[in-house]
C-alpha cells in the first residue's frame, strides 16, 4: 500500500485519500474497437484499476456512432428499457431524431444531421444518470468492451464498476471540438475524483473532477501525410489536447519521446507530463505448438483483404520455412514498403528459406500497401487478420524473428509481445523504439531497405535457440517483464493519489 508521511493538513488529506481511495471513472470507448493496440491496453487497464483501492470505480462505456435521447425511467420497467434502447444504439449507431424529423428522406438527413446535432446539444451538460446494470447485462458488457483481451477466468471483474454512458456519442462529441470552445461538450461528473480519458477526450468535467490523459502519440500533428483525412483529423486532435491542457488534465504518456513531443508543444505543462510505458498482457509467454495448430491459425486467420490473391492450389505441406513476423495495421508509417522491398532482396542474400508473416488489417492510405502484399500472398508470404490474443501468442513464440519496420511510433506493442514470447527483434532505429526495446533488439535505419535486407539475411542464418538470437531471446524476456501490469500497477496507483491530492492550479 502507497504510504505518506503526515503532517500538514495537506498530508492529511493525502493520508486519508490513501485509506480509502478516490473515485475514478475510465473511458472505455476505445474498448468497441479491435484486438491490438490502445483498445489492449484500455481492457488492461480497466482490469488493473478494478484491483486498486478506490472508493467508487465506473467505466464510461459510450460507442463512437449514435445519439440516444434518455426515455422517461421512473419505475423499474422503464429503467431497463432505458437501458436497452441505449446499448442498441450504440450498436446499431442508430441516430435520435426529433418527432416528425426522422420521416425525411435520407440524403436531406445525412445533410442536416450535423446542424441538428449542433443546436439540440449546445449549451446541454448531460447527466450521468442513467447506470447500465451489469448483472442484466453481462454479456453485452463483456463481449463488447473485454472479451477480446481479458481472460474468461477475468468475467467476474466487470461486477467491480459501475457503467454509464452518454446520449451522444463519441465521433459526435468529437465533431464538437471543430467548433469554438462553448459548444464543446459538458458532462456531469459531479462526484467523480477522476476521470481518465483514453487519449484525448472531447469532454468538459463538472469543476470538482481531475482529468488524467492518457496520451499514445501526437501523430495526428508531427506525421499528417500519414493520416487519413488530415486536416480535420490534426485539428480536432489538437483542440481537445489543448482544451484538455486549457483545463488542467495531467498527461500520462506511453513513453518518454512522447512526452517530449508534448512538451515541444507545452512547453510550459513540464510539471504535468508524465511517462508511463504501456501495459502488455499476462497472455503473451512462450506457447510452441505442433506444426500443424501453427498452420491450422494461418488457414483459419487469412485476411480477406489479400484472400483472393492466395494460390488457388497450395503447394503440398513442407516443413515450415524460417517466419519474419510483422504485425500492425497496414498504413504509411508503419514502413511495411520497405520491409517488402527489403524481404525480396533477402531472399537472394541468404540459402535458408525464409517467408513473411503478416499479421494486419487494412488502414490509413494503404493502397500501395495492399497492392504490394497481394503480389506477395501469390509467392507464399502468409497474410492474416483478426487473430485472437491466444493464437497470436502461438505466432509469435513459432516466429524466427519478429520485425518491426516503423518510422514513427508512440510505443510500438508488437516488439515487447514477441519478446514476452521468445522472439528475437529487430527494430526500426528510432527513439521510440530505443526507449522501449533497449539492448533487447537489433536495430537498422528505417529508410535503408538494403541494411534491413542484410539484417534479415544475417539473421535468417543463425540458429534461433543457440548462440546470438538465444542472447536476444533473454533480454527480451527482461525486457519485456518491465511492461507486465504486477509492474506497473503501483506506478498507476501512486499517480491516481498524486492527481487527486494535487492542489488546484
Amino acid at each position: 500500500m502507497i504510504q505518506a508521511p503526515l503532517g500538514s493538513a495537506s498530508d492529511l488529506d493525502r493520508a486519508s485519500l490513501v485509506k480509502h481511495g478516490p473515485s475514478l471513472m475510465l473511458d472505455l470507448r476505445p474498448c468497441y474497437e479491435g484486438y491490438a493496440g490502445i483498445p489492449q491496453e484500455v481492457r488492461l487497464l480497466f482490469a488493473m484499476f478494478s484491483g486498486l483501492k478506490l472508493k467508487r470505480f465506473a467505466g464510461l462505456a459510450s460507442g463512437i456512432h449514435y445519439t440516444s435521447r434518455r426515455m422517461k425511467a421512473e419505475t423499474s420497467y422503464e429503467r431497463v428499457m432505458a437501458q436497452t434502447r441505449l446499448l442498441i444504439s450504440q450498436d446499431t449507431k442508430r441516430a435520435h431524431w426529433a418527432p416528425g424529423l426522422s420521416m425525411l428522406p435520407g440524403f436531406v438527413r445525412r445533410r442536416l444531421f450535423k446542424p441538428y446535432l449542433v443546436l439540440s446539444e449546445m449549451f446541454r451538460r448531460e447527466k450521468l444518470d442513467l447506470q447500465i446494470d451489469s448483472h442484466l447485462f453481462e454479456d453485452f458488457i463483456w463481449t463488447k468492451l473485454f472479451d477480446r483481451t481479458l481472460a474468461p477466468q477475468d468475467r467476474p471483474l466487470i461486477h467491480k464498476a459501475e457503467y454509464f454512458a452518454t446520449e451522444l456519442g463519441h465521433e459526435y462529441a468529437r465533431s464538437f471540438s471543430l467548433l469554438p470552445r462553448v459548444f464543446q461538450r459538458r458532462i456531469d461528473t459531479e462526484g467523480w475524483d477522476v476521470f481518465f480519458g483514453a487519449s484525448v477526450s472531447p469532454y468538459r468535467l463538472a469543476p470538482g473532477t481531475k482529468m488524467m490523459i492518457r496520451y499514445y502519440d501526437a501523430l495526428p500533428l508531427l506525421s499528417p501525410h500519414t493520416i487519413g483525412e488530415p486536416w480535420p483529423h490534426a485539428l480536432s486532435h489538437g483542440r481537445m489536447l489543448q482544451r484538455n491542457m486549457e483545463d488542467g488534465a495531467s498527461f500520462y504518456c506511453d513513453s518518454e519521446p512522447v512526452r517530449e513531443d508534448v512538451l515541444r508543444l507545452f512547453p510550459k505543462a513540464e510539471h504535468r507530463v508524465h511517462t508511463i510505458p504501456v501495459t502488455v498482457a499476462q497472455e503473451f509467454y512462450p506457447d510452441v505448438r505442433p506444426e500443424r495448430d501453427f498452420r491450422t491459425i494461418l488457414a483459419r486467420r487469412v485476411s480477406p483483404a489479400t484472400a483472393s490473391s492466395r494460390p488457388s492450389a497450395p503447394p503440398a505441406a513442407a516443413a515450415l520455412p524460417r517466419l519474419f513476423m510483422a504485425v500492425s495495421t497496414l498504413e504509411p508509417r508503419k514502413n511495411y514498403l520497405k520491409l517488402f522491398h527489403a524481404f525480396e532482396i533477402a531472399r537472394r542474400m541468404t540459402k535458408q528459406p525464409i517467408q513473411l508473416l503478416i499479421v494486419a488489417n487494412p488502414g490509413w492510405r494503404s493502397e500501395a500497401e495492399l497492392t504490394e502484399l497481394k503480389a506477395l500472398v501469390r509467392e507464399g508470404t502468409y497474410h492474416v487478420a483478426g487473430v485472437p490474443t491466444a493464437e497470436l501468442r502461438i505466432l509469435y513464440s513459432m516466429a524466427h524473428c519478429v520485425v518491426a519496420p516503423s518510422r514513427a511510433e508512440g510505443f510500438d506493442y508488437s516488439g515487447v509481445e514477441g519478446m514476452a514470447c521468445g522472439a528475437p527483434v529487430i527494430a526500426s532505429d528510432i527513439p521510440v523504439h530505443r526507449w522501449v526495446y533497449g539492448d533487447a533488439a537489433e536495430y537498422v535505419d528505417s529508410y535503408d531497405e538494403q541494411a534491413l535486407a542484410r539484417m534479415i539475411a544475417r539473421v535468417a542464418e543463425l540458429p534461433r535457440e543457440e548462440g546470438h538470437l538465444s542472447e536476444m531471446r533473454d533480454r527480451g524476456f527482461r525486457q519485456a517483464a518491465l511492461y507486465r501490469p504486477a509492474t506497473l500497477a503501483p506506478r498507476w496507483e501512486q499517480a491516481i493519489i498524486d492527481v487527486v491530492a494535487k492542489e488546484p492550479a
